[in-house]
């Protein structure tokens, strides 16, 4: 097979090579927590050098406890919908559109990234009738605006996944703000580091093989509503609540459970944005 070399010069944007990868370990797996089989394919038609993130187990179980977690959260909010639209920030190239299965065809699906990447993603993986991909950066409000205006009566989930802790908190605000300034109702799911972890990232198995920086984390979950007073937090997720997490190695497993500042090194929050 002729493998493709990918023009990917963003640092941030490198990490999708870390959460593809990650995905397709698992899914090799006996009893995988995470089945993707887009992952997999894209992993043996791509030209990347893999090997630097292979046997890091902290990341490919993380990384598959994390997206099967966001992908139930989607399944979820589609079920209770009437006029689901899901929008993917950052979606680098994951499938999640595939993986959720049927289901996902009741929703209009957005997937936004760079241009670098979504150039790439349309050639991987070229959007179904109900897909639409945003070549844009999350700061630029635009892509928010022209949603709302398409969508007046749409029911909204924003999934950000793998994408804050790379930008600093002016970033961060910024995103949350503008998101909870228009889409009333809406639900925003995302990962979030604390700031431990933040300052962190030489100690990271794969963030340290490549050029990206951990920028910011919090250690309150319920800070980000002091941004606006449309953001409401509904709910956090710990690693050590879902099923397979000892995966991640009796060392670090246990660190988990017993050490706050390891137990909330990474957490994955609900937030609801509502007008009144």
């Amino acid at each position: 097979m002729n493998k493709r070399k990918l023009n990917i010069t963003d640092n941030i944007a490198d990490t999708l090579f870390i959460t593809l990868y990650a995905k397709a370990v698992e899914t090799n797996k006996k009893d995988p927590l995470i089945t993707d089989l887009k992952a997999c394919e894209l992993v043996e038609k791509i030209d990347y050098d893999f090997s630097k993130y292979k046997n890091k187990k902290a990341s490919s179980v993380g990384v598959a406890l994390r997206a099967s977690h966001f992908d139930n959260m989607t399944k979820k909010f589609i079920e209770k919908n009437t006029n689901p639209i899901v929008v993917l920030i950052g979606c680098g190239l994951d499938a999640r559109k595939q993986r959720i299965g049927n289901i996902a065809g009741k929703a209009i699906f957005y997937e936004l990234d760079i241009s670098e990447v979504i150039n790439v993603r349309k050639q991987l993986l070229p959007p179904d009738k109900n897909e639409n991909y945003i070549p844009a950066s999350m700061l630029d409000t635009g892509w928010m605006d022209e949603l709302i205006a398409k969508h007046p009566d749409g029911d909204f989930i924003f999934i950000i996944e793998g994408v804050l802790m790379y930008f600093n908190e002016a970033d961060n605000k910024l995103v949350f703000t503008e998101l909870a300034k228009r889409f009333n109702d809406a639900e925003i799911h995302f990962d979030m580091l604390n700031k431990w972890m933040s300052k962190k990232s030489s100690m990271h198995d794969t963030v340290s093989k490549t050029n990206a920086t951990f920028k910011f984390g919090i250690n309150d979950e319920k800070e980000i509503e002091k941004w606006h007073p449309h953001l409401k937090h509904q709910g956090t997720y710990l690693f050590n609540e879902f099923k397979g997490w000892q995966r991640l190695g009796f060392a670090l497993s246990t660190l988990m459970s017993i050490i706050p500042v390891f137990k909330t090194s990474t957490r994955l929050l609900t937030y609801k944005i509502a007008f009144k």
